[in-house]
């Protein structure tokens, strides 16, 4: 008896054990991939993230799309690290399911580069040191004292010169040295991170292929280093959106799919409304003219929680005295309760379209068309049988909020339950048209195509033609990114569209990412594209 209780002590303490070391291999694991997320700039914009297994690469080998969106330098430059530290056995024994990270900063006017990191375990921290050895002995490296550690310059054919550096467990390389050096320097002071949450690790996918993070914030400023404009309004919704992305991919040809969560680090902002919505199927998607270049829609479940959450945030903005001077300037002109009977005709779903010419359109959904028509026939003049104008200014944005800023006091028209308002009379004119005509975004088989692959649940809805938003991408850089886009170094003619959709989950949002390229020919419905059947028709 007391050699079975013994035994089972012994067995009970191995266990304890087992599970002892396996847990704390895994925080060790966690620490070490939490130090390496911690070494990558506060600036960083986007980070890609996969594990270094023969799996990866034999999946994206024939992928094309990495290379239309980093250009032909950015491509080969990481081919090349590739064949050296990669497909060198040595090295890649040292680095073998280690993950690797890839952050992009700007660098400059116009100029970015990539910083790359990998995190390594003690086992792989003795094998890399000996690996090192080896690559000096077939490649010409160079190195100097940078602070407290080594800086070293591997020299390639073409002249082009890769800096790497070991940091206690953690190799960090670039081909521009400054980016070295900024991340040595803010890797002791984490006062400003990429990631503000409290751990990476809780909201990393681990068991993904690859994973996706952003900072659209920072995605904002990056973007705005390749703009001719001081202060460009096309990166204002990003600037506005302070969240944090955390997707891991999903394979397909010829796409980018990625699905994860978002996180807001600020619930002050117009975005964190649409958390105490519940997603649905928006069908404003229907109403998208075949010219769109963008659109940004949205989708509330309760329009009274959301008009009362609403001026919550025109409270916090100190805008709340102002809107209500106004709501009652409008009532007292009018005779009418605007504050009362504007919201009672407001249906669920609302945005902005932006066609090619660069025209923008807001359109809301309404719950009752009648009343809308006689509520707005009392604040606005008639400019012919279809369209009218606001007498007064915000009343969309103090309803609405963000998405209508730019509406102060505009024109519009109706189309059976939808208000249409623009800033010009010809942009309503033409959607007007294309409403007639029925030639809608959704009906060409391209966009068919896309569409396929994306959730029809959702509370915010973003969307970005490549095509027939060239003009308005062209006007947005400067000659110097337009000229090297435009090049064949790059393939973003290429892509059909990109995609975003979130859909609200308690306290963060689902979100999905997707962006794809010009479908082929055998790729498509082999029947003749709706629109021409349509004209054929008439």
């Amino acid at each position: 008896m007391r050699k079975i209780i013994i035994t089972i002590s012994l067995l009970i303490i191995a266990v304890f054990a087992a599970v002892w070391l396996y847990f704390s291999n895994i925080s060790s694991f966690e620490s070490t991939t939490e130090k390496a997320f911690n070494t990558i700039p506060a600036d960083a914009s986007l980070i890609f993230e996969y594990k270094n297994e023969t799996s990866y690469y034999d999946i994206f080998k024939d992928f094309t799309l990495f290379k239309d969106v980093l250009g032909t330098d950015i491509s080969n430059h990481l081919t090349a690290l590739k064949n050296t530290f990669i497909d060198e056995a040595d090295f890649n024994d040292a680095l073998f399911s280690s993950e690797l990270y890839f952050s992009i900063h700007q660098i400059g006017k116009n100029q970015a580069d990539v910083l790359i990191i990998a995190p390594l375990n003690n086992k792989q921290l003795k094998s890399s040191e000996e690996s090192l050895n080896s690559l000096k002995q077939k490649f010409k490296i160079e190195e100097k004292q940078l602070d407290k550690n080594k800086l070293y310059t591997l020299t390639f054919n073409n002249q082009s010169k890769f800096y790497f550096t070991l940091v206690q467990t953690v190799w960090i390389g670039s081909f521009n040295e400054n980016l070295i050096q900024k991340a040595l320097l803010e890797s002791s002071n984490k006062k400003q991170k990429f990631f503000k949450g409290e751990s990476f690790s809780s909201v990393r996918n681990k068991n993904a292929i690859a994973n996706l993070y952003i900072n659209y914030q920072n995605l904002a400023s990056f973007l705005a280093g390749f703009s001719k404009k001081d202060k460009p309004a096309e990166t204002e919704n990003l600037k506005t959106f302070p969240a944090f992305s955390s997707l891991n991919i999903n394979y397909q040809k010829n796409a980018f799919m990625f699905s994860g969560i978002t996180e807001l680090e600020q619930k002050g902002s117009f975005a964190a409304l649409f958390l105490n919505q519940q997603p649905g199927k928006c069908s404003l998607l229907d109403l998208v003219p075949f010219d769109a270049a963008s659109y940004l829609f949205y989708l509330v479940s309760n329009q009274e929680a959301f008009q009362k959450d609403l001026n919550a945030l025109l409270e916090k903005r100190k805008e709340s005295d102002k809107r209500k001077s106004q709501l009652q300037n409008i009532s007292q002109r009018h005779s009418i309760n605007i504050e009362k009977e504007f919201p009672l005709v407001l249906g669920k779903e609302f945005g902005c379209i932006q066609v090619a010419s660069g025209n923008k359109i807001g359109i809301i959904k309404t719950t009752n068309t009648g009343r809308l028509s006689f509520i707005l026939s009392t604040i606005s003049t008639a400019v012919n049988s279809k369209i009218s104008r606001f007498d007064d200014s915000d009343l969309l944005y103090y309803h609405l909020g963000d998405p209508f800023k730019g509406f102060r006091r505009p024109y519009y028209a109706i189309i059976e339950n939808h208000l249409l308002v623009s800033n010009n009379v010809q942009a309503l004119n033409g959607f007007l048209k294309d409403y007639e005509e029925q030639d809608f975004l959704n009906r060409t088989d391209k966009n068919l195509h896309f569409q396929q692959y994306l959730s029809n649940q959702g509370n915010i809805f973003y969307f970005l033609h490549n095509s027939n938003a060239k003009a308005i991408i062209k006007s947005y850089l400067s000659s110097k990114a337009s000229k090297k886009f435009k090049s064949d170094d790059f393939g973003w003619k290429n892509i059909y569209g990109v995609s975003m959709q979130f859909s609200a989950d308690k306290n963060k949002f689902f979100t999905n990412l997707y962006m794809s390229k010009v479908p082929e020919l055998e790729d498509l419905n082999p029947k003749a594209d709706s629109l021409l059947i349509d004209s054929l028709l008439k």
